[in-house]
């Protein structure tokens, strides 16, 4: 069980990025996400089955991560685009305005 150690570090990384992601720090959940690379790519295998388990767990975070990314990705495009178009109208009466 020599494992054990570096996949409770893995864990706790990973409930920080949760809760990065939750709080919508999405710098902060990429830094989070690039210091547990290099952890989860040193396990190696075979793991014992409560290593096993607890990244069937980090796994189903992961996923909801992936999922709450996608969903602020489309959010945030839809403000650039409102901001884009807002600044595009008041370039315009800017235009106008100088007439």
């Amino acid at each position: 069980m020599q494992n054990v150690a570096p996949i409770e570090r893995i864990w706790q990384i990973t409930k920080d990025l949760e809760l990065a992601v939750a709080v919508g720090e999405w710098e902060r959940a990429a830094q989070l996400a690039d210091e547990r690379s290099p952890l989860l790519t040193a396990l190696g295998v075979p793991q014992p089955q409560e290593v096993i388990a607890r990244l069937k767990e980090i796994h189903e975070i992961d996923s909801r991560i992936v999922e709450a990314a996608q969903a602020a990705q489309q959010v945030l495009g839809a403000e650039y685009q409102a901001s884009m178009q807002a600044s595009r109208n008041a370039g315009q009466y800017l235009s106008m305005a100088r007439y």
